[in-house]
């Protein structure tokens, strides 16, 4: 009820959303502040805004909301009326190479399963995992928060490495150094991603300046395209360039400097239960994750 007194900013509003009489919630609003002992909205001649208490117990209804629709989920599928949905959410790197391989594992075991993926910044994600919009979370940069936790206690890996098109010159050469990667063509996400920050760092630690790339992008289909399309090198999650390697588009080039194993981890809300369908998922992640490691190493 609070949740739609907040959305409409009217008391009529929230009524007709919820299917109610406005004197009814009007009074369920009364007694839920009474029992609070503050006032939860300011009354105005436009409708209704939320106190500071209000705004407090926003993001605790928002949980509240989500955890029912979970619960209401689990008896579903229990009672074999759902086919349950997984609420899943990471950046663009890992939600295109690990989880949709997971999920790939996962249906052909479980086909009736629906998957609901969010792809995000970092910290779009973690708030869709706080207010419930999503039940698990996959980063590469650790999340510190009290309301969220691991979600399994092993970290994962993939490899991130440099990527040309096949046929490029610089394949030719038995190893690519720093240096010379500095003097070449890029195509990479915007500075402020964690990806570029760490390309950046490997040079700078051997104080060069590497040229600023002629395409920048947060698509992972544009810098593939712009790979494709000339002598453009990129710096990407292997898991992401594999279907282009394995029809012979893409080549890995030699860059031992330039590899990096990345580690991230799967979280999910301290407060409330998982679904069996996201429980499911969580383990097919680990056997992925599993897999994988064993070609980066």
């Amino acid at each position: 009820m609070i949740l739609e007194c907040a959305r409409r900013g009217s008391l009529g509003g929230a009524a007709a959303a919820l299917n109610m009489t406005q004197p009814a919630v009007t009074r369920m609003l009364k007694r839920l502040e009474e029992s609070y002992g503050v006032a939860l909205f300011h009354r105005t001649t436009r409708g209704v805004e939320p106190t500071v208490f209000g705004e407090a117990l926003l993001p605790y209804a928002k949980l509240i909301v989500s955890e029912i629709g979970n619960a209401d989920d689990v008896i579903r599928q229990m009672r074999g009326a759902s086919r349950g949905v997984v609420r899943i959410g990471g950046v663009g790197s890992v939600v295109g190479g690990f989880v949709m391989a997971a999920v790939g594992m996962m249906r052909e075991e479980h086909p009736e399963v629906q998957f609901s993926v969010v792809e995000d910044l970092e910290d779009r994600v973690l708030d869709a995992l706080k207010d419930g919009r999503i039940d698990i979370a996959i980063s590469p940069e650790p999340y510190i928060d009290d309301e969220i936790t691991l979600a399994t206690p092993e970290p994962m890996h993939d490899l991130v490495a440099v990527f040309c098109r096949a046929g490029h010159p610089v394949l030719d050469r038995p190893e690519l150094t720093l240096l010379d990667a500095a003097r070449l063509d890029w195509v990479l996400p915007p500075d402020a991603t964690p990806t570029v920050r760490e390309w950046q760092r490997r040079f700078h630690a051997r104080s060069i300046d590497p040229k600023a790339p002629v395409v920048v992008s947060r698509s992972v289909q544009v810098v593939k395209s712009a790979v494709l399309a000339g002598d453009l090198l990129c710096w990407m999650p292997l898991p992401l360039m594999r279907s282009e390697m394995e029809r012979g588009e893409i080549a890995q080039v030699c860059a031992p400097e330039l590899e990096w194993r990345r580690t991230f981890r799967i979280y999910r809300r301290k407060k409330g239960l998982l679904t069996p369908s996201a429980a499911i998922l969580i383990d097919r992640l680990r056997r992925t994750s599993e897999a994988w490691s064993h070609e980066v190493r």
